[in-house]
């Protein structure tokens, strides 16, 4: 069964959603447990804001619709990338 490409920029459109909410979550995990301390709960929170983040970046691609491709896949780019150098930058710090 063939896709038409309206299609498969829906599909990417929704893709792009999940990685910029799920990067956005990320994000503001590790901005919360900067402002809270080690006393913040890691790992349930980190998994639970980016779950969050995921289905609200995929709500975010339904809103949106035909918008969304140009919006959300500059914004998961960036996100991602912020992400990506953020975890780099505090694997490669010292403790």
């Amino acid at each position: 069964m063939a896709t038409t490409p309206k299609e498969r920029q829906q599909r990417a459109t929704t893709a792009f959603g999940w990685l910029a909410g799920g990067s956005l979550g990320l994000l503001v995990n590790y901005g919360i447990f900067l402002l809270m301390g080690p006393d913040w709960p890691v790992v349930p929170t980190t998994f639970a804001l980016f779950v969050a983040g995921c289905f609200g970046g995929m709500w975010l691609s339904d809103r949106l619709g035909d918008r969304g491709f140009r919006v959300l896949g500059i914004t998961a780019g960036v996100l991602v990338a912020t992400a990506l150098t953020l975890a780099v930058a505090v694997l490669m710090s010292t403790p």
